[in-house]
């Protein structure tokens, strides 16, 4: 994928994880709601650190701040 430079670009890369985020945290969580806003902030977190992201696995990027942000919620 190319770099997550655009509003554009981010658009596909939302569309393209947004089902894998969930999954995530629907697992993790077992809550659907608190899933839903879990992967709300990721792909917020993802966005405003996008331009310290560097490399080529911006999958296991996403996923790495999804169970982060569970982790957090469930330390809450």
């Amino acid at each position: 994928m190319e770099k997550i430079d655009s509003k554009e670009n981010f658009i596909r890369f939302i569309q393209q994880y947004q089902n894998l985020v969930f999954s995530i945290c629907l697992k993790l969580t077992g809550d659907y709601f608190a899933a839903e806003d879990l992967t709300q902030e990721t792909f917020l977190s993802a966005y405003r650190h996008m331009e310290n992201f560097t490399g080529p696995a911006e999958k296991a990027w996403l996923c790495r701040i999804a169970s982060n942000n569970c982790i957090d919620y469930l330390r809450a």
